[in-house]
């Protein structure tokens, strides 16, 4: 009886952690992401204090243990021992041997505050719940992870990813692209989360640096996120400037399960120009006179549109023999340099191949005991660091001055790896009178703004969705392979029932749709169909895909 009371007890603590996540849109999709300390450089912990514990609820979820607090309590302390769990109220030891994972809920209208953690000089604030996960490559340290809904999640990203002076329209193109980014990131790093909360995922400071404005492009593009040609949500990389010209994936990025470089290529990550005007910039002459001139582009007003840097031969030749030794544990140095003493004297640095937008993705440097290739751009401008600082991009041209002390200067543009989105650019064009849709599809080319598919069963268990619809045109698209014969929709207090006859059914919504909020259900109505295991894929397309 003991062991069914802490069940029930669990099941309940549960369900008041999570109420939003039961509504449709982006609040039905829950997101798990580690925080990490104030300079971002850990996400193990082995002990950590919270602000306001009258304000929490504490439940060790392993035994379903609710940790005791009064009225008055105010530090709440968790910290690790014998690789167990032990909580202090006030530096009241209350518990200890605790199996975990902690929760740490928020009483209503409340946040979680770490006591100590800072974002943009504020205290961190954090909507959603907490979770103490035991690291599983250190059981002597726990992860903090923030569990909260896609939409607040969004919040606490949007206005920390772009500034909000870029306007309503570029920052629904950013609120896409990062929900795209939440619901699909390039890897998966971490066993305990899905995202990190710092720029090596998206930078995510939770609620205390909430704005309205992003508020309102969450809110005005709930539920849309970019599909792909075959229907999947494209891989939405950004960043901040591309300079004129973004980069192919493939030329970016290594592939994350092999490590081949150059990668394979994604369709819709593909070298854009701001300008069909210019030329590729793969031989060394044009990107020579595109990186040392500033013709017109979209993301033109960046103080990284164009920079330089330089160097004096010594200078470069000690920074060099100390990040070459670095960057060899990445695999992309040959031959490996394993002492610094063994760089030599510097004779040349030489692009050997670069990607349609200049991008160096290959280059030779030559001393007098070794010839170095160094590939991939974020390795190559980690390779050239100025008071301890890389490039701002690979996207540069190198000028030799042969003075009495000789120097090398590196012209360049763009700041971050230049695939995907320009941040710059999103803001110039928002501006310029673009709409989001038009942003996303000039930089992720052929694709689709939608909402994310989802898999209906032959069990007539209804699934409700959210999306925002803002100029009242849509399609239905019905993926069905299984070959059901009918799928029933509720859209707008309007019932549908559509007969399927083909793999693919396309239907015109537009009809019933309201501007902005849409409340859309679906269901399976054959009843004579016993076989539960069938299914079919649906989603609702709000911009088609631009030719070309």
């Amino acid at each position: 009886m003991y062991r069914i009371s802490k069940l029930i007890l669990y099941i309940l603590f549960i369900i008041l952690l999570i109420p939003s996540f039961a509504r449709a849109g982006d609040n039905h999709i829950p997101v798990r992401v580690g925080i990490s300390n104030t300079n971002f450089n850990t996400y193990l912990f082995q002990e950590i204090e919270f602000y306001d514990a009258k304000n929490l609820d504490v439940m060790d979820s392993a035994t379903g243990y609710v940790v005791p607090l009064k009225d008055n309590s105010d530090i709440l302390k968790v910290a690790s021992e014998n690789n167990l769990f032990r909580i202090y109220i006030d530096n009241e030891l209350v518990a200890r041997n605790l199996t975990g994972p902690i929760l740490v809920r928020p009483k209503e209208n409340c946040f979680v505050s770490v006591k100590g953690l800072k974002r943009k000089g504020k205290q961190a604030l954090y909507r959603g719940y907490i979770e103490l996960v035991r690291s599983s490559k250190d059981i002597s340290k726990f992860a903090i992870v923030n569990v909260l809904s896609l939409k607040n999640y969004l919040r606490g990203v949007v206005p920390n990813e772009m500034p909000v002076r870029f306007g309503l329209e570029a920052l629904k193109a950013q609120t896409v692209a990062a929900r795209n980014y939440a619901v699909t990131p390039r890897v998966k790093a971490y066993e305990e989360f899905d995202l990190c909360d710092s720029v090596a995922c998206q930078v995510y400071f939770g609620a205390n640096t909430e704005e309205e404005l992003a508020d309102r492009a969450i809110e005005e593009t709930n539920g849309i996120i970019a599909l792909d040609k075959e229907n999947n949500p494209i891989l939405a990389l950004y960043s901040s400037t591309a300079g004129g010209y973004t980069e192919s994936y493939e030329y970016a990025f290594s592939d994350p399960t092999t490590k081949a470089f150059p990668s394979n290529d994604i369709h819709y990550l593909t070298a854009v120009a701001d300008d069909e005007t210019f030329p590729s910039l793969e031989s060394d002459i044009e990107a020579e006179k595109f990186y040392t001139t500033k013709p017109i582009a979209f993301d033109d007003m960046s103080p990284y549109y164009r920079w330089s840097k330089e160097w004096t031969k010594d200078e470069l030749e000690k920074v060099l023999s100390k990040t070459l030794v670095a960057q060899s544990k990445t695999g992309f140095v040959h031959p490996q340099l394993l002492n610094e003493n063994d760089f030599g004297s510097l004779l040349s640095i030489k692009a050997l191949r670069r990607g349609k937008s200049g991008k160096i993705i290959e280059l030779e440097i030559k001393t007098d005991k070794c010839t170095f290739i160094v590939q991939k751009e974020l390795v190559i401008r980690r390779c050239f660091q100025k008071n301890g600082i890389s490039l701002p991009s690979a996207n540069f041209v190198i000028t030799y001055i042969d003075a009495v002390n000789p120097v090398y200067k590196f012209s360049g543009g763009g700041f971050g790896h230049g695939v995907g989105m320009s941040q710059w650019g999103a803001g110039k064009m928002a501006s310029m009178g673009y709409t989001f849709d038009k942003i996303l599809q000039h930089y992720y080319q052929g694709i689709k703004l939608a909402t994310i598919p989802v898999k209906v069963y032959s069990n007539h268990k209804v699934i409700d969705r959210v999306f925002y619809c803002e100029n009242e045109e849509a399609k239905l698209f019905i993926i069905n392979p299984d070959k059901i014969d009918k799928l029933s929709v509720i859209l707008n207090e309007k019932e549908l029932s559509i007969k399927l006859k083909d793999d693919t059914t396309k239907c015109d919504i537009s009809k019933y749709l309201r501007k902005g909020e849409n409340k859309i259900s679906y269901f399976i109505s054959d009843e004579e169909n016993n076989d539960y295991t069938k299914s079919l894929s649906v989603y609702v397309e709000v911009k088609e895909a631009i030719d070309g």
